[in-house]
């Protein structure tokens, strides 16, 4: 689950209120061409985190119509998020070097035609290597549209744009699971990527007619050993923990391989003079701590989200629309909540609300098995479960970020969106590969819903270990010096 909200207030800089007249009325306005670039980039924002979800209510057709087994479904949805999240951070520099604005049009312009190849796909070889290249395509997209509009405003304006254009994830993540599923049942799989051809064509017409160029101020040189190593790792490690649960001769050596290379990551960072993760900002225990938190918790939701489609389609043998529908209360629940959190979290502290919700998301999921027969309530359990993420997740992303130095803000927001990113990827393939280990599909959903459980509530102790009381946002760096280990 993504909460950019928080992300983009410490990429934009700090709040400022808007002034207002007698009435309470804002005053400013937008130009009609800041209108547009708002559209353009939101967009960009809405196909990215749409494909992040939509595919998850189509796994039922892919496997009908290309034969293809549980484990090559989980990669039909992690080939996308493998490189969506290791792409993250190194195109963020490409953009500041040759141009956002490029990076953007280029980037929409390829995820696009990429939505067409996963609509055509002739096999699911073929789909699962066009989802890997549309994510480093959507992180190209996701990356620059933050960064155009920082340049298209300025200080109060420019707050309202990121806040509406943050918006955009939340509504995805709600339209995601219903629109997939009208569409797989009215047309077929394949409409879940056709879809993105008008939105994509639309943003790149109406990219070229409003954006403007901007670049860095301060250009970073690339950090290829360090990008490449990023992508083998996570994708290893992804095979690996996806292998393991039914195959242990070759899930233990991959997941081996795949801590070889996070080590070489580390080591080539460590040497780099232009770091892709610059190392010192890990020493805090705040910071890390919350950044694992936010990773289990991504880890269980995303995960929560493919463990239920398998059953609502597989075992319950229901359409793809009435999947997307019962799926929807867990992602209701989370964009009504997470709005709230912020006041929840100024009031309180971030370690209560971050630990209460990932705990009260942990005994949601948990409940889960035992309600299978009642549509109803398991309803409530996701709704529940919603919430306790909805709950947790803003605070999480408020500590990462008030614990490193204001200036290098934008550094740990995307330190901690990558952190995110990472959580969903592992979690479908860890829990893709409990299902295909199970003798049943019943069975192995049932014991990848305690491995959710688990993550979410490992994630509310993982609060308790590290992240010390503090009664508001701003209070972790006024109290700690940046670097050193607290504790």
């Amino acid at each position: 689950m993504k909460d950019f909200s928080h992300k983009t207030w410490a990429c934009a800089g700090r709040w400022h209120g808007r002034p207002a007249d007698g009435d309470g009325m804002v005053t400013e306005r937008w130009t009609g061409r800041q209108r547009a670039v708002l559209l353009v980039t939101c967009l960009g924002q809405f196909v990215t985190q749409l494909d992040l979800t939509v595919v998850n209510v189509a796994v039922g057709g892919v496997r009908a119509d290309l034969g293809a087994s549980t484990t090559m479904l989980t990669w039909v949805i992690d080939g996308y998020l493998v490189t969506f999240a290791a792409f993250m951070l190194g195109l963020g520099d490409v953009g500041d070097l040759v141009g956002r604005r490029r990076v953007f049009l280029i980037g929409l312009t390829l995820f696009t035609a990429i939505s067409v190849g996963c609509a055509v796909a002739p096999n699911v070889g073929a789909l699962v290597a066009a989802r890997a290249a549309q994510g480093v395509a959507g992180a190209a997209v996701l990356v620059s549209s933050l960064a155009i509009l920082v340049h298209s405003f300025d200080g109060r304006e420019r707050t309202r744009a990121i806040g509406w254009w943050a918006s955009v994830a939340g509504v995805a993540l709600i339209i995601g699971p219903v629109l997939g599923g009208v569409l797989v049942d009215a047309l077929g799989w394949r409409w879940v990527f056709w879809i993105n051809l008008p939105v994509g064509v639309a943003g790149v017409v109406a990219g070229l007619c409003t954006l403007e160029e901007s670049r860095g101020a301060t250009v970073r040189r690339m950090d290829w050993p360090g990008q490449v190593l990023a992508v083998c790792a996570l994708g290893t490690l992804a095979f690996g923990l996806q292998t393991v649960a039914g195959n242990a001769w070759l899930g233990w050596p991959v997941l081996g391989a795949g801590l070889l290379l996070a080590a070489g990551f580390i080591a080539a960072e460590r040497r780099s003079g232009a770091p892709l993760v610059p190392l010192d900002v890990m020493r805090s225990r705040t910071f890390g701590g919350a950044n694992a938190a936010a990773l289990l918790l991504n880890l269980g939701t995303l995960g929560l989200l493919f463990l239920l489609s398998l059953y609502f389609e597989q075992v319950r043998h229901g359409g793809a629309a009435g999947t997307g529908g019962r799926i929807a209360p867990l992602f209701a629940a989370y964009v009504v909540v997470s709005p709230w959190a912020g006041r929840v979290t100024k009031r309180w502290g971030a370690p209560r609300p971050a630990g209460a919700g990932a705990a009260v998301a942990g005994l949601a999921a948990l409940a889960v098995p035992g309600l299978f027969g009642s549509p109803g309530w398991i309803a409530m359990a996701l709704a529940l479960c919603g919430a306790g993420v909805g709950l947790a997740m803003p605070a999480l992303v408020s500590v990462a970020v008030g614990a490193v130095p204001v200036e290098r803000s934008g550094l740990a927001s995307g330190l901690n969106n990558t952190a995110r990113q990472v959580g969903n990827t592992l979690g479908v393939a860890l829990l893709g590969g409990v299902v295909a280990a199970a003798g049943t599909s019943r069975a192995g959903i049932r014991a990848g819903l305690v491995v959710v459980a688990v993550s979410f509530l490992l994630a509310a102790a993982l609060v308790a270990a590290t992240l010390s009381e503090s009664p508001g946002l701003g209070g972790l760096w006024s109290r700690r010096r940046f670097g050193r280990p607290e504790g």
